[in-house]
């Protein structure tokens, strides 16, 4: 259930000449960017800035007009850059299976990453958020934040090299956004690239790059 990373100088995220458009209006236009590992970047802007789109096109959900994403300089469509096993993306759909139980969407989730979560290893990290009573449970009769929590779990029991989250803080409790904070922030010190939105200032949490789509800005923290 580690999410320990392995050589964390050897692999970043780079866009290079992204562009994206909705209904033939551009959102991103030759657009460069840059995610090393051990670090946090805040993306944030108004809405309809393109962040949900840009975090779609990241997790290679969403079709890129021109330019290309590479993961440790290799394409991140290529089979060879490892992308989607080194990936983790949390949408605001959270991608869960109403019909199946919280214990049964979790495990399906670690065994597309080649291992099953036993029942100890769900309980666990389930406790933390206050919700390990609810695992026999079906997704669909959960509260808003009670699903929320749900898909926080696959942060702990999923080992990759790349979270790109989505408004990750949204519909969470004032324990439960700093349970996350130290979460995010635990990874990138392990090595992880953690790349989100919010539109909420995140007290405590150490943010190492904000990009602003808005203005197309890019400042250190």
């Amino acid at each position: 259930m580690s999410s320990k990373q392995s050589e964390p100088s050897s692999y970043n995220l780079e866009v290079k000449g992204l562009t994206i458009s909705r209904n033939e209006q551009p959102l991103l236009e030759d657009t460069d960017l840059s995610f090393n590992a051990g670090s946090i970047t805040h993306l944030f802007g108004e809405n309809g800035a393109g962040k949900t789109s840009l975090m779609r096109a990241l997790a290679g959900l969403l079709p890129l007009d021109s330019g290309q994403i590479l993961w440790n300089q290799i394409k991140n469509t290529h089979p060879e850059s490892n992308f989607n096993q080194d990936l983790l993306f949390l949408a605001h759909n959270l991608a869960m299976k109403h019909e199946l139980s919280i214990a049964e969407n979790l495990q399906f989730y670690s065994i597309l990453r080649g291992r099953k979560s036993s029942l100890e290893e769900l309980s666990k990290v389930a406790a933390e958020l206050q919700i390990e009573n609810l695992l026999e449970r079906h997704f669909s009769d959960l509260s808003a934040g009670q699903q929320h929590k749900v898909a926080l779990c696959r942060l702990v029991l999923e080992t990759v090299k790349l979270w790109v989250l989505d408004e990750p803080f949204v519909n969470l409790d004032a324990k439960t956004r700093d349970w996350l904070s130290a979460k995010m922030m635990h990874f990138a010190k392990e090595g992880g690239v953690v790349i989100f939105t919010s539109h909420q200032a995140i007290e405590g949490l150490k943010i190492h790059q904000r990009i602003s789509l808005s203005h197309s800005e890019e400042e250190a923290a």
